[in-house]
């Protein structure tokens, strides 16, 4: 069964993936990652070079690559979901969740951190931080609400994504 994280960043889809894989056997997969893997080039270096429309084809190309027969957890990008008909296609395919901290714990989070893997985001002060949040957060809404489950808590931990999936996953 497979199994996707989406929000926004700093949301915990890594983090929290990871320790749910390890919690139920399963393997982990960052969507990022594995773009990066197939393409041989940075995130950074394919919107640089290639731009946002590459990057969100390459992205599509390598979510699909997921078989659905597989015990994985997917950790998505935050855009992931809004393109290419890609959260159709994980609701077809396996179990989407929505990690949906407050924006003012993801700004905390994301200004508390070097934000070396995240460019675009290095200088943002608190309030601008704050500002591109709610921006995406709103481009993003109607996507991220189309997710099977969704877990509104400000540190939500493996066992309550595991609590709102595990009736799927027998």
């Amino acid at each position: 069964m497979l199994v996707f994280l989406l929000g926004l960043p700093a949301s915990g889809k890594s983090t929290l993936g990871k320790q749910l894989a390890h919690k139920i056997g399963y393997t982990f997969s960052d969507l990022d990652e594995a773009i990066v893997q197939s393409q041989q080039s940075s995130i950074e270096e394919i919107f640089t070079k290639e731009g946002e429309a590459a990057f969100r084809t390459y992205e599509s190309q390598c979510l699909q690559a997921y078989t659905k027969n597989t015990n994985v957890i997917v950790s998505t990008g935050g855009g992931a979901p809004c393109f290419h008909n890609n959260m159709t296609w994980m609701n077809e395919n396996g179990i989407t969740v929505f990690l949906n901290p407050p924006l003012t714990e993801l700004a905390n989070r994301l200004n508390a951190s070097n934000n070396s893997h995240r460019p675009m985001l290095r200088s943002f002060s608190k309030e601008e931080m704050l500002s591109f949040l709610e921006n995406k957060f709103s481009e993003r809404s109607s996507f991220y609400s189309q997710a099977k489950y969704t877990v509104d808590k400000p540190n939500p931990s493996a066992k309550d994504i595991l609590e709102k999936i595990e009736a799927d996953l027998k």
